[in-house]
């Protein structure tokens, strides 16, 4: 669909690239339905927004980018929600309050990650329309269908969890400052920000299919699934040395810890082991170099990036963190997916994948070169695997996901903008 007259889309994401191509995916198809989109994000990421023609205003500095990640906690499941909360989240609520307060006018709408906490206050303050973006399925709270909850604690149980979980760690983490601020507006106070706060009140959008996830009783009212979005940047030919190693011999496994794994020494020295036990070609992506081992064995090739639209195809398994980004490509390509999921929404989207029957997981403890082999081996072999694999490529439709994305955007964008 499209509106009568254009919008003003302001974009507002904080994270990794795996929460930021998804609104640069969905920016790029607003400008072509004749929008004007602005990406508000941390600097690191102004490249992405430049090559997508979309406006782009800095939030924080590049170097907040860089130190975060090199942050040794940030991987720990003990204190990486810490060093979010601390360094990414907290910091940014008031400039990016005062920076989408700057930039509003008439005809405009503010799209958010759902922990950009400034865009909610945006929203509340000046009754600005406003949508949240919810990547993974771990953002929506539920009684019901949550693989990592113990399945021996009773539903009427699970309340008490949450709630224990909101006052030791949630809200602890971020009630306090946020109340302060909300306080400096005019605001009321809020608590338990996880349980219902963290969705807009007018539309909520969780960005992949309900075959992945299926919308529970509990979920707000005010949530569409749209499915997957990917970003699309055109063609992107693979380096001559990449493309010749891939023609030079049987489809390779692909290891990556993710964009923002600044300390994977020991992942791909098992990774590297574990190839050449089972004898397969692999290859190993990260775009920090210095973490790989100093030479590499005869059938292993290394990378700093490659578009996986293009590449995922012509490999046989993706091992990898469990980012939701990279499971959907790895499901799109139709191939077996290995995970070691460290923290954040990464155990989640691993227990959804081995449900749909196309992944394994593997403890990062665990994580070593003869149980990786094993795993791999198991995936590889099984026609199990190899069937759901290419059903769920058959019925992932990214195309379609980002239209409806983009249709619920206009959609409240045009309706009556209750605060």
């Amino acid at each position: 669909m499209t509106t009568d007259s254009s919008l003003h889309v302001l974009l507002a994401t904080i994270g990794s690239a795996g929460d930021v191509n998804p609104f640069v995916a969905i920016g790029l198809e607003l400008r072509r339905r004749g929008h004007r989109v602005t990406l508000v994000t941390n600097p690191f990421f102004a490249p992405a927004a430049k090559r997508a023609g979309l406006d782009f205003i800095g939030l924080g500095a590049a170097e907040d980018y860089r130190r975060t990640v090199d942050d040794p906690d940030l991987w720990d499941p003990r204190t990486g929600f810490r060093v979010i909360a601390r360094r990414v989240v907290m910091p940014a609520i008031q400039p990016l309050y005062e920076i989408l307060s700057r930039n509003l006018a008439s005809n405009e709408i503010v799209v958010a990650h759902g922990q950009a906490f400034g865009a909610h206050l945006v929203h509340e303050k000046h009754g600005v329309p406003f949508v949240t973006v919810q990547l993974q399925p771990a953002a929506f709270r539920t009684m019901y269908d949550a693989p990592l909850m113990p399945g021996w604690i009773p539903r009427f149980l699970r309340p008490s969890v949450y709630t224990f979980l909101d006052y030791l760690v949630l809200d602890r983490e971020f009630a306090r400052g946020l109340n302060a601020f909300r306080s400096k507006l005019g605001l009321p106070k809020i608590h338990k920000i996880f349980a219902s706060w963290i969705h807009s009140p007018q539309k909520s959008l969780g960005l992949f299919p309900d075959w992945f996830a299926a919308p529970q009783p509990d979920w707000p009212s005010q949530t569409s699934l749209t499915g997957f979005v990917f970003l699309h940047e055109g063609p992107r030919p693979l380096a001559p040395d990449l493309s010749a190693f891939l023609a030079d011999g049987e489809p390779p496994i692909v290891f990556t810890p993710g964009t923002a794994m600044r300390r994977s020494d020991l992942f791909f020295q098992a990774s590297v082991q574990a190839s050449m036990e089972m004898g397969r070609r692999a290859l190993l992506l990260t775009q920090y170099p210095d973490q790989l081992p100093p030479r590499l064995p005869d059938g292993v090739a290394a990378s700093i990036y490659v578009p996986f639209e293009t590449l995922l195809p012509r490999c046989a398994a993706l091992v990898h963190h469990g980012g939701i980004g990279t499971a959907a490509q790895a499901l799109a390509a139709g191939i077996p997916q290995l995970v070691r999921p460290m923290t954040f929404d990464q155990p989640d989207n691993a227990a959804r994948l081995k449900r749909l029957g196309v992944a394994s997981s593997i403890r990062p403890d665990h994580y070593r070169a003869r149980p990786v082999a094993d795993a791999l081996n198991f995936l590889l072999t099984s026609q199990a695997v190899s069937d759901n694999c290419r059903h769920f490529a058959s019925v992932i439709d990214p195309a379609r996901g980002l239209q409806d994305a983009c249709d619920a955007i206009e959609t409240v964008a045009a309706g009556p903008h209750a605060a």
